[in-house]
């Protein structure tokens, strides 16, 4: 059974509409990817065992994408059966430290502005869809809020533990 709590992502906008959310989130996420850039940190790790900046990047990356296919499939109610993925073996198959980090930057920042344009798409009858991933309930709008927190919580570790 997985264990992740999704209310500390989703918290994080509260009182803002889902669309906005995933819009407002690219302007901060740029900034604090500008300053590792500045600061030339991108494959650094705090300490031994976690992930490098790029290494994270590309895991936002991956989590935008199955998040937003999980929109999409409970949006369109399909009745495929939906799990949850290992993001350790997904980092460890990844080959992020090997990108450059302006190629990190520009897909996922393109994949954002998408996955806005995939959200202002629903209506609010879609948006309250029920699916199911794995052992829990989410509704398409509950996806949209966790992608957005997700993004700013990497954000927020990176500017307390790698900046």
């Amino acid at each position: 059974m997985n264990t992740i709590n999704h209310d500390n992502y989703t918290s994080i906008y509260d009182g803002i509409e889902v669309v906005d959310a995933l819009q407002t989130r690219i302007a901060d996420i740029k900034k604090t990817l500008t300053i590792v850039t500045e600061l030339d940190k991108w494959n650094y790790a705090y300490t031994e065992g976690k992930w490098t900046i790029k290494e994270m990047i590309q895991h936002c990356i991956d989590c935008e994408r199955i998040f937003s296919y999980r929109a999409q499939h409970i949006a369109r109610e399909d009745k495929q059966m939906l799990n949850f993925f290992d993001e350790n073996a997904y980092v460890l198959t990844s080959n992020a430290n090997e990108r450059k980090p302006e190629e990190l930057i520009k897909e996922w920042t393109n994949l954002m502005k998408a996955t806005y344009f995939q959200f202002e798409s629903f209506n609010d009858e879609t948006l309250n869809k029920i699916g199911i991933v794995g052992d829990r309930e989410y509704s398409v709008e509950k996806i949209g809020y966790i992608m957005a927190g997700h993004s700013i919580h990497h954000m927020n570790i990176i500017n307390e533990k790698y900046l």
